[in-house]
């Protein structure tokens, strides 16, 4: 491997990562200022909030999993420059995001009674049943924002989406200020105000995406076919041979970490504190990964396009080189100033003396987890969804999860040992899905 051939696969792949990363910590950002601006309401309405906003996340992100496989594809047919191939596809990954939302809206909607019987206090279930309709309702916009940043992003058009992205954030705190409290002759509608804000948000979000992509001369290359056109059931049937896989493992992932902070729940109200401040500070440096990942997928899979195994095998070792050296370095910056960052969320000695342990081993598996981020994404990029899921599945609910309660409960190292049964977990989903990469690039992918 030569520098020169290196540092340019690290530019073009950084390139593609940077603004895809600004995406998700403006995602991110909105998530924080949705919950600064709802905190002024009281305790009840944050709790409804994060009760049902937690709710809700499951059921979007996979339906962003379902969506994500689709920036590889549109690489794919970008790099032989197919433009008609490409809007075949846009076409499709719609009608799969409106499809999706239409199936998950309804779950949600059929869950929206039982949140009476999940263990809550009646204030915030009160107030989660005002709430959750305006979430419920924004997740059709959500996914077709999703389903035409997957396009723009596959066709090297990476800022859209992160300006699109940026612009909602502030748009998300106006929103927030004039629904929340009543500014500008609105009345003040309290945490339902926070909902219509997140709605009328998303909503702009999806439009300026199809309206700019649908308007712009530079893509009037896409939309030779008339969109009227009879759907194609093989190219359906090929979106969600992906994508449903890709999801689950999302929700693999996410639930295993949902399930930790249940487990810690019965250690006590300081391991679950600590636990939480844990989990946000080691998610930060996730989200760089997960940027890079989806930009390995984008390159992996332009050079598949075109046929070139040994420079799609070259793409996806640049990008997990990429992720490693970052999540080493991030590793080393948690481990040493663990104690700092624990007082930026809180001073109760009992949470920080907590905190610190469990950031110790956070920095730990970092490593692991950058690894394993970019390495679903270079899947992707093989069209290789359903083996990273069921390997997801082994690594998180067989091994890592049981582990850690073994760990903390019969071993009795308590927090610590839950966040040991997450490293394993990790430590495994890494090694199995390189493992894997290498594998089938060298037969030649999927």
């Amino acid at each position: 491997m030569s520098p020169s051939k290196f540092l340019s696969e690290s530019r073009q792949t950084l390139g593609l990562a940077v603004p895809i990363i600004i995406g998700n910590v403006g995602q991110t950002l909105i998530t924080m200022t949705d919950t600064m601006m709802v905190g002024r309401l009281g305790a009840d309405s944050l709790g409804a909030a994060g009760f049902t906003g937690g709710l809700f996340f499951v059921f979007l992100i996979f339906g962003v999993g379902v969506l994500a496989p689709t920036s590889a594809l549109f690489a794919q047919s970008h790099s032989r420059d197919e433009h008609e191939e490409g809007g075949h596809l846009l076409r499709h990954s719609l009608f799969a995001a409106a499809l999706i939302s239409f199936l998950l809206m309804g779950l949600l909607w059929g869950l929206k009674p039982l949140m009476a019987v999940m263990g809550q206090t009646p204030e915030i279930v009160a107030l989660s049943q005002g709430f959750a309709p305006y979430l419920i309702a924004s997740l059709l916009p959500s996914l077709l924002y999703q389903a035409y940043k997957q396009f723009t992003d596959g066709i090297g058009r990476v800022k859209i989406g992160m300006y699109v992205m940026l612009l909602c954030v502030l748009l998300n705190v106006l929103g927030n200020w004039i629904f929340i409290y009543g500014h500008w002759g609105f009345p003040a509608m309290g945490l339902n105000g926070s909902g219509l804000a997140t709605l009328v948000c998303r909503w702009l979000m999806a439009l300026l995406m199809m309206a700019y992509i649908h308007r712009h001369p530079e893509f009037k290359k896409y939309f030779a076919q008339k969109w009227t056109a009879y759907l194609h059931r093989g190219t359906l049937k090929m979106l969600f041979s992906l994508g449903i896989p890709n999801g689950l493992t999302y929700i693999f992932e996410v639930g295993a970490f949902t399930t930790s902070s249940i487990l810690m729940g019965w250690l006590g109200a300081a391991s679950l504190a600590a636990h939480q401040v844990s989990l946000n500070i080691a998610s930060i440096s996730f989200l760089v990964t997960v940027g890079i990942g989806a930009a390995g997928s984008i390159r992996v899979g332009a050079k598949m396009g075109l046929r070139q195994r040994e420079e799609a095998h070259f793409a996806g070792r640049v990008a997990l080189g990429l992720g490693a050296g970052y999540m080493l370095a991030s590793a080393v910056f948690v481990f040493y100033a663990r104690g700092w960052l624990a007082q930026v969320y809180t001073h109760d000695l009992q949470v920080l003396a907590y905190a610190t342990q469990f950031l110790a081993v956070a920095a730990a598996f970092q490593f692991f987890d950058g690894i394993q981020a970019v390495a679903v994404g270079i899947l992707r990029g093989l069209q290789d969804t359903k083996w990273p899921s069921i390997l997801a599945f082994i690594a998180y609910w067989i091994v890592g999860l049981p582990m850690g309660y073994y760990l903390a409960f019969r071993q009795n190292m308590e927090g610590a040992g839950i966040w040991w049964g997450l490293f394993i977990g990790l430590f495994f989903t890494a090694i199995f899905l390189t493992v894997r990469f290498e594998k089938l690039i060298r037969r030649g992918g999927h």
